[in-house]
């Protein structure tokens, strides 16, 4: 879904302020009156033992971590869960050199409404991150793609596969943090490797390639995120999520699927299952098999250049510092250029 039809869908539900700060523009000493969405929700204990809050607040172009210290906790931590959108009132301060925010007032919308009256404008396209992308379009080119799978029994198994859960597909991000972490997300990670499968497939590198098993494998890699997430909107993991992980979740999937179906050779669906649970690569990243076929091998890498770019990309357009080279990158541990090449 769009950020303009998110819009369209809540808007006129829940009120919203008349000015908001992109957190992506936010600095030290702002005075803060203006809605967010809460991404995560933890109650903590300092050495002295008063209660305090960790919340995680978003808006499309960012999160900023934020604290609300004991008086506030105890009047607000039963206000508002993760996944609300909520009216906070606080201000901005530099902590060993990262930006916070310090949590004075903060309650769910509705309950805003009814202490404060309405606030008009209530716009959920600047609190909620989209891809950037037209869903619709990036959908038909994924269905495009899965109905040129040969043989029969594979083509039928992915295109089914999207079909049953084209809703969830459409809206889900690809991860709760770090890349694609946003709605449709996962629908524009997964296009993005099966484009550059496709490619790959139609080029000298790729003859050798069982073209609809690595295609297959490149559009359902990441199908189990349907099961293991919750909550699109503020993601988290869900019961199974945390128990069993999407590599596993979307290979029983996949199984599900294929004992339904007649295969030539039947050995066909479990080489797509090795795809799926070794498209992490290696076993200290999670994978539970490590790649065995050109096909797997081919999944892992242009899964990972996916994520990698996304998380790159996004961390340069969001980095508040000046000069050619960005903050530090947690996951990725380093600066990156975002300078401009002369005359280039």
């Amino acid at each position: 879904m769009s950020p303009q039809r998110f819009s369209e869908q809540l808007q006129g539900e829940i009120p919203y302020s008349l000015m908001h700060v992109p957190v992506s523009d936010m600095r030290e000493g702002l005075r803060i009156h203006q809605s967010f969405l809460v991404k995560q929700k933890a109650q903590r204990s300092t050495r002295s033992g008063d209660p305090y809050l960790e919340v995680l607040l978003a808006d499309r172009t960012g999160t900023i971590p934020a604290r609300a210290w004991a008086d506030a906790t105890k009047r607000f931590a039963s206000e508002f869960e993760e996944g609300e959108f909520v009216f906070v009132e606080g201000r901005t301060e530099t902590y060993r050199g990262s930006l916070q925010m310090i949590i004075e007032t903060i309650r769910r919308l509705p309950a805003h409404e009814k202490d404060a009256g309405s606030l008009p404008g209530f716009d959920p396209s600047l609190l909620v991150a989209a891809s950037a992308h037209d869903i619709d379009e990036m959908w038909e080119e994924l269905l495009g793609l899965a109905r040129t799978i040969e043989p029969q029994p594979l083509r039928e198994l992915t295109v089914g596969l999207l079909e049953t859960h084209a809703k969830d597909f459409r809206r889900f991000p690809a991860a709760v943090s770090n890349h694609h972490a946003y709605l449709g997300g996962l629908l524009e990670h997964t296009l993005e490797v099966a484009q550059a499968t496709a490619d790959l497939l139609s080029r000298p590198l790729g003859s050798r390639l069982h073209r609809g098993l690595t295609l297959a494998g490149a559009i359902l890699h990441d199908i189990g995120k349907l099961v293991e997430l919750e909550n699109p909107i503020a993601p988290t993991y869900g019961f199974s999520g945390q128990l069993i992980g999407h590599l596993l979740l979307g290979r029983d999937m996949v199984r599900e699927a294929a004992a339904k179906l007649q295969w030539p050779d039947p050995r066909l669906p479990e080489l797509l299952e090795h795809m799926i649970v070794s498209h992490h690569g290696e076993l200290e990243y999670a994978a539970a098999m490590v790649p065995k076929t050109p096909e797997a091998i081919v999944v892992y890498y242009l899964d990972n250049i996916s994520a990698k770019i996304n998380t790159v990309c996004g961390h340069i357009d969001t980095d508040p510092t000046d000069g050619d080279f960005t903050d530090w990158e947690r996951t990725l541990s380093r600066r990156f250029f975002k300078g401009n090449l002369n005359n280039a």
